[in-house]
């Protein structure tokens, strides 16, 4: 049998209360956060294209390979501990996210005004903060401390999937900025840990070979 490969983040507990403190509150019913945040949701709801619809469903997984263009090399044969062990640092982040979505429990947009139409398949759970927002910048920023040669293309990445959430009308602008937010304090967390700090001293090789672009250089990446 193989043996079940070590969690790297094993024993790393998050500090929830300084967290919650970053992520505040949404903004209440009537005040001009909550009619901006509409505004900013109409609004997209007006201006978007099939284009953009298309680049927030590519966005819909939670799938760390979503970086690969970023860095320009694969994760899949050349950093194996990397893809499998940075998700095990964002899952940390994440379960703070849920248990604040949950005790805040602000309703998705859609819910509450009926002339938002979302162009995502429609998710119930509760809005604030945004777990994509949460998932991909805590991913991109915790990639960004292995790579920081590509740290501009990986944030990059991070925004349009915290960005793709408001186009498609499933968050609130206010509820991907919370997520920001959190994701931004958490790192500062983690990056201090002792756990990470093994991981990352224990994938320098991998880290060498994905900073290696393949001979027919390195892929583009808008923003």
């Amino acid at each position: 049998m193989t043996p079940a490969v070590a969690n790297p983040a094993d024993g790393l507990q998050l500090r929830l209360t300084p967290l919650a403190d970053v992520v505040g509150k949404p903004p209440l019913p009537g005040s001009d956060g909550l009619k901006r945040d509409l505004a900013v949701l109409r609004w997209q709801q007006f201006a978007r294209n099939s284009e953009l619809v298309e680049q927030s469903w590519s966005y819909l997984d939670w799938d760390i390979g979503r970086f690969q263009a970023a860095i320009g090399s694969d994760f899949w044969d050349t950093a194996p501990r990397i893809r499998k062990g940075v998700p095990k640092f964002v899952h940390l982040v994440s379960e703070v996210e849920h248990e604040l979505k949950n005790a805040i429990g602000r309703i998705r947009p859609f819910l509450n005004h009926s002339d938002l139409k979302p162009c995502l398949p429609r998710d119930y759970s509760k809005s604030f903060p945004s777990g994509h927002a949460t998932w991909y910048v805590t991913t991109s920023l915790l990639l960004a401390d292995l790579l920081p040669e590509r740290r501009e293309r990986l944030l990059v990445v991070g925004r349009q999937g915290m960005a793709a959430r408001v186009t498609c009308g499933m968050h609130y602008p206010s509820d991907v900025e919370a997520g920001q937010r959190l994701a931004k304090a958490a790192v500062d967390q983690i990056l201090l840990s002792a756990q990470w700090q093994r991981f990352k001293h224990s994938v320098q090789p991998e880290v060498k070979a994905l900073l290696t672009p393949p001979a027919a250089g390195m892929p583009v990446v808008h923003d």
